[in-house]
């Protein structure tokens, strides 16, 4: 199949963005950069305390990560894996920070039930993968002690019982983490849009903010619509920050991903790839994340494979040959739409909120940002509102700039390929 351009697979699933706002106030309390989870959250908060709101975007509302991701949410752990969290900043530390993962997911599940947002949360669970001997060692020992010390319930699947959980014998067995689950990514933004439109939160998209300039003690907000005054500014730009939200731009490094939706594919053959309709991933460097779609139709793939600047051609013929050797029996699949996203890393490897350079942000949440945006957000707002609860485990982390920052992208780049080929080494040896 030849595409034509990218095809975004989740905004062909649910409906309209409410109405943007029109005439552009000359003053608010909060100006609000980007139209996310993150800018959406933090504004229908605010905007509920009483606090008068404009967002703006550059494109439309939820058109960078928020509506490409794959919908899986989950307590989104930790990078540096819990050996590194442990070396850098102790075990009580370290276990506070993947405990907030906990408390984020809980928060996410209730604020979905709590607003009415309709958007196909699925508590599934997760299988992950282990593509080596040593990597089911090793995952088995990280459940152990993540149910130990922060009460994740998982468990371990050994290769022989694995096709009870996914359709392929790639694996040499894997962990099921049972508080994870898949979202509809779009329909997730459209709601929080909804809500925060009706607190009265005023949205203004397309209008791309040209700049900040600190004007006595608030900021002139300068945009393709005018000048606005604003009392504070939250930058929510997080993979899509650039010079224009330079705070953020300095402290965050975007790296492109990729997805493509396979199929429709039969019942039958949904059933097989994964039994109980569970969320996947596997344990590697470079890994791939996979998951049926909520209808049960089809299987979503991604990951920074297939990204990169690729024609859209060559990062199909990239994604066929990742999910084919999980799953041979998509050979002749079709693959319906394929498209690509920016998310942002940070020096540490964890999200951060907070105030710098005379400007809120919140960001950096590395791959993990639908259940993190939302209650860092939160977090944010009521840190603005002077309101309790306010707190995370990640405040005495500093969220320092990027060393060389333009140079970042680059080496993050080169990092990838190296990991990339260390898990090729890997795979090559194991057969």
């Amino acid at each position: 199949m030849t595409f034509r351009g990218e095809q975004i697979y989740w905004m062909e699933t649910a409906g309209s963005v409410p109405e943007g706002a029109r005439a552009l106030p000359a003053k608010v309390d909060v100006a609000i950069v980007g139209a996310g989870y993150t800018g959406l959250t933090a504004a229908l908060h605010l905007a509920r305390a009483g606090r008068s709101v404009a967002v703006f975007d550059a494109k439309v509302p939820g058109f960078g990560a928020s509506s490409r991701n794959g919908g899986m949410v989950g307590p989104g752990l930790h990078k540096l894996g819990i050996t590194g969290l442990t070396r850098t900043y102790g075990e009580d530390q370290a276990i506070a920070i993947l405990g907030e993962g906990l408390k984020a997911l809980s928060y996410l599940e209730a604020f979905v039930a709590d607003e009415g947002i309709d958007c196909d949360l699925q508590m599934t669970g997760r299988f992950r993968g282990a593509r080596t001997a040593a990597q089911y060692e090793a995952s088995g020992r990280e459940c152990d002690w993540l149910q130990a010390k922060i009460g994740l319930p998982s468990h371990h699947v050994s290769r022989a019982d694995q096709r009870s959980e996914i359709g392929s014998d790639f694996y040499r067995g894997g962990v099921v983490y049972a508080r994870d689950g898949g979202v509809n990514p779009r329909k997730l933004l459209l709601g929080i849009a909804a809500r925060a439109v009706e607190a009265g939160a005023q949205i203004f998209a397309p209008c791309a903010v040209m700049g900040l300039r600190r004007d006595g003690a608030g900021c002139a907000v300068q945009t393709a619509r005018g000048t606005i005054n604003a009392r504070e500014v939250v930058l929510a730009t997080n993979g899509y920050s650039d010079r224009r939200s330079a705070a953020l731009n300095r402290r965050v490094v975007p790296l492109e991903t990729g997805a493509c939706a396979v199929g429709p594919l039969s019942p039958e053959l949904m059933a097989e790839l994964t039994p109980k309709g569970r969320m996947h991933a596997e344990a590697a460097r470079v890994f791939m994340w996979y998951r049926p779609t909520p209808d049960g139709r089809s299987f979503i793939f991604g990951g920074r494979f297939g990204a990169g600047g690729m024609a859209v051609d060559a990062r199909a013929a990239a994604f066929r040959k990742a999910f084919c050797r999980v799953f041979p029996q998509l050979e002749n699949a079709p693959i319906s739409h394929i498209w690509s996203g920016q998310i942002a890393y940070t020096t540490d490897h964890s999200p951060h909120l907070g105030y710098y350079e005379g400007v809120w942000m919140a960001g950096g949440y590395c791959g993990s940002g639908v259940t993190r945006s939302i209650y860092f957000a939160t977090k944010l707002a009521r840190r603005m509102l002077g309101q309790p609860g306010s707190e995370t485990a990640f405040d005495d982390l500093p969220f320092k700039p990027v060393p060389f920052r333009p140079f970042a992208p680059w080496g993050a780049g080169m990092l990838m390929r190296k990991y990339q080929m260390q898990d090729d080494r890997e795979l090559k040896a194991r057969e």
